[in-house]
């Protein structure tokens, strides 16, 4: 059964195709008796998100957009903003990244609340090319097709185009467990009578062209290309012989009516397309407003969870995140018996609730949501400042294995996570302290668990910390070394002989038994540079956790500060890609270590 996405950081409009196959959609009205969406309406607001890459990796590094406010995402692949501007009705986040589409999340937008979102980027994977004089045809493993007809191709001048054209192309599977997260905007549409419906997906198309330079290529002006959309088996049967066309206006971050696909062979859907950015096959739905908040059974907010909304009407889903007050609002179909599930990390329900029918504007009572104790983790500590007070305005910033992330808001220093665990290996997790009066975070701090409580202790959020720190992420995976209390060695130029040029770094931890080390060298100018020779990385932190790689300078570090004397600190990090256990693995350093 194929599952959808509501709303990116809350609910939204949650149509998803289910195994049924005598499901058809009707055509609806366009909206030309409805009062138009305004997204032009503000207000102020957060976002926090993470980005993973179609490995669900951590992506670092990616440039994050929101209106006219920039950040980019940190080791973990996250980002945060802060009281910035949003479209009440459509807030929206855009990543970019070289060797990827960019990506965007759309959700509606609460005023003074921190919407939380997960991208996960497309890798412009190459279809081949043609010659712009004869046109061509590129075709995916996916079934996914382009047609180009001949001299059809324009520069972004409009100035007619004859060399060789370069194609990047993806299909989205709309039967896929990844959509919420692959997909661009949400699952929202506007009509060409100005209305927002849902929208039920059968599927998506990116298309960027390029030229032999690299300069970005488009359909020339009167000409059209044609799409083939590949429809998957499970919704074969309940895909109507035509069905609108929509595409992604990257301007708005929303999916716009244009024109209608057709049904061939009963599994493909073609269309003719005059531009390229992401086309959608879409039936449209009604939609409803809807709020909620959930509570644990001890009255804390759920933060950051998965939420997934049922239609009784044919056993369909959406998805939505609870925001940081364990809150939710968005777009629900309208007029329909609806089932309110809460999903563990495996994605599976540990909470159900009947909810629905809605025929206008609701806001339920405060949801209590029961966890099962083997689902069950908590995690929570105390975050101070540089004057060792308690935070009063910060947070705790949490980073899970496989890219999940969650920020949660202090209370007088204290702060507290419940996480919906499955399975019965421990959650590994690294934890920031932030103090947002002063914009210092903490050292990380590492850990793990499987249920009850896990404490961090105090996590002290200045950046003057005489803390050390070497930490690993292993394809997403957090091991750290931390003095105190383990044990960390530093040499480099200060020294003589051997070390001189040189930076060795070596960690080892306290009491480990099985002696866990991590060590690593590199050529060093004594000065923070983006670009320093890695030489040499050797750890062994776990069971089968273990590699030993020579990189003879074909690897960099990048040196954030390199503290001027003895006692000073150097801080960096560097990205390999190293054999552990017979399998090709991302490992990510970040250290902070202090100069003998």
């Amino acid at each position: 059964m194929r599952v959808i996405k509501l709303s990116a950081a809350l609910l939204l409009g949650l149509l998803f195709f289910s195994c049924q196959r005598d499901i058809k959609w009707p055509d609806l009205p366009q909206g030309t008796n409805e009062t138009p969406v305004n997204d032009a309406l503000r207000i102020t607001g957060g976002i926090t998100g993470i980005v993973v890459d179609e490995n669900n990796r951590p992506v670092s590094g990616a440039s994050v957009s929101s209106g006219t406010n920039t950040t980019t995402t940190d080791r973990y692949g996250a980002f945060r903003f802060r009281n910035i501007s949003l479209s009440k009705a459509n807030g929206s986040v855009k990543v970019e990244k070289n060797g990827y589409f960019t990506g965007y999340r759309s959700f509606v937008a609460v005023e003074g609340r921190i919407n939380n979102v997960r991208i996960k980027l497309l890798p412009k994977t190459s279809a081949g090319s043609f010659n712009a004089v004869a046109g061509g045809t590129l075709s995916l493993p996916s079934g996914a097709r382009l047609l180009m007809p001949a001299d059809a191709v324009a520069d972004a001048a409009g100035t007619a185009y004859t060399g060789q054209v370069n194609v990047a192309m993806t299909w989205i599977d709309p039967s896929s467990a990844d959509l919420p997260y692959t997909l661009m905007g949400d699952l929202r549409g506007i009509t060409t009578g100005g209305a927002e419906r849902g929208l039920s997906t059968f599927g998506m198309i990116g298309v960027e062209m390029t030229g032999a330079t690299g300069q970005p290529l488009q359909i020339a002006p009167g000409k059209k290309a044609e799409l083939t959309f590949p429809i998957p088996a499970s919704l074969q049967a309940a895909a109507p012989d035509t069905i609108d066309l929509w595409h992604f206006d990257e301007v708005t971050a929303r999916w716009k009516q244009e024109g209608r696909a057709v049904k061939t062979s009963g599994n493909l859907y073609l269309a003719q397309v005059s531009h390229f950015s992401f086309w959608n096959c879409d039936a449209p739905f009604p939609l409803v407003d809807l709020c909620m908040s959930l509570k644990d059974n001890h009255g804390t907010p759920l933060i950051n969870a998965q939420v997934r909304i049922k239609r009784i009407l044919n056993n369909t889903y959406g998805y939505g995140r609870t925001d940081s007050l364990g809150n939710l609002c968005g777009k629900v179909p309208k007029d329909e018996n609806l089932e309110l599930q809460v999903l563990d990390l495996c994605h599976n329900p540990v909470f159900t609730q009947a909810i629905g029918p809605f025929s206008s504007s609701t806001t339920l009572p405060p949801v209590t949501v029961t966890i099962p104790a083997q689902n069950s983790l908590v995690i929570s500590g105390t975050i101070t400042n540089c004057a060792s007070a308690n935070v009063t305005n910060g947070a705790a910033a949490v980073y899970l294995e496989g890219g999940q992330f969650y920020v949660v808001p202090v209370s007088n220093g204290a702060f507290s996570l419940q996480i919906m665990r499955c399975g019965n290996d421990p959650v590994n997790f690294t934890v920031l302290g932030f103090d947002y009066s002063t914009l210092q975070q903490s050292a990380p701090f590492t850990g793990s668990g499987n249920t009850g409580t896990v404490s961090t202790g105090t996590l002290n959020a200045c950046g003057t910390s005489a803390v050390q720190f070497i930490e690993l992420l292993i394809d997403g995976t957090p091991y750290s070394i931390m003095a105190p209390p383990d044990a960390m060695y530093y040499s480099d130029s200060l020294n003589t002989g051997a070390y001189t040029n040189r930076t060795w770094v070596n960690g080892f931890r306290q009491n480990s038994g099985a002696g866990n080390y991590i060590q690593f060298n590199f050529l060093n100018n004594q000065a923070a540079n983006p670009a320093l020779p890695l030489e040499y990385v050797a750890f062994g932190m776990a069971p089968g956790v273990t590699a030993t790689q020579n990189f003879a300078g074909s690897a960099s570090v990048n040196i954030t500060a390199f503290g001027a004397t003895s006692g000073t600190y150097v801080e960096g990090n560097f990205s390999v890609q190293m054999n552990i256990g017979g399998t090709p693995k991302n490992v990510l350093c970040n250290f902070r270590v202090r100069r003998n």
